[in-house]
């Protein structure tokens, strides 16, 4: 079994706000698409409250991706 590794459980995270991003920017855009492909389930106003919602996470799981991904805050090789 391996090793948990946050880097990639924060780079799936990633993944996945910004395909919640992009399709409830389609849901503001073109409602009655999103909504068909969605069953009705993601209606244009609340396509608009989670696109509203979703950026404080996107922009704080983006900026992990970045400090995990360069080593910022990690030592010199020893």
């Amino acid at each position: 079994m391996a090793r948990w590794n946050p880097r990639r459980a924060v780079g799936w995270l990633l993944l996945a706000l910004a395909l919640l991003l992009v399709v409830t920017g389609l849901g503001i855009t073109d409602s009655q698409a999103v909504g068909a492909a969605t069953f009705g389930l993601l209606p244009r106003a609340l396509a608009f409250q989670l696109h509203n919602l979703l950026w404080i996470p996107f922009l704080a799981v983006l900026a992990a991706h970045v400090i995990l991904s360069c080593g910022i805050g990690k030592r010199g090789k020893e």
